[in-house]
């Protein structure tokens, strides 16, 4: 990849090195029409998704800072389990890493760790912007389908333990 790289994109590249090479991660140069077709596709409130406006969304937050990255690790676990997620999807971040990412949903969850230690939100998107996970760097987690995208597809609702 070309171009001036700042401390979290080269760590992160470091890190996900094997799975570049072996082609089962791609990077993308630039993130903004990934943002663009996001924005496109769901309810939208200045630079943030209105979940409240995606029937069927599910929303938690983790307030204690040392587990935050535990519970976006679990909360990306458990989303992917339910909603049967798999396929091929896009990493965005809004802040530290200017790149996409795109892989398997699985490949994803062998990096979570790495991705997640990067102070943005994170914003996993299915490849035909189907779903969507935000994993954000306060501690919020939401996850949502897409209304137009996904007819007879049924919704689930998960209450906050």
């Amino acid at each position: 990849m070309a171009g001036v790289q700042n401390y979290f994109e080269v760590e992160l590249l470091r890190h996900l090195h094997g799975a570049i090479e072996a082609g089962a991660m791609l990077v993308e140069a630039d993130s903004a029409r990934y943002f663009s077709r996001l924005a496109q596709c769901y309810p939208v409130a200045g630079s943030k998704i209105r979940w409240s406006r995606i029937p069927g969304s599910i929303e938690r937050h983790e307030n204690a800072a040392g587990r935050q990255l535990a519970a976006g690790c679990d909360f990306f676990g458990e989303m992917v389990a339910l909603h049967g997620l798999t396929g091929q999807a896009v990493h965005i971040g809004d802040n530290a890493v200017e790149f996409a990412l795109l892989a398997s949903v699985g490949e994803f969850a062998r990096h979570l760790d790495a991705l997640l230690s990067i102070p943005q939100h994170h914003y996993f998107v299915a490849a035909d912007y189907a779903w969507c996970m935000v994993l954000g760097m306060e501690g919020g987690m939401s996850f949502g389908r897409r209304a137009n995208g996904n007819a007879g597809t049924r919704l689930h609702t998960l209450v906050s333990a």
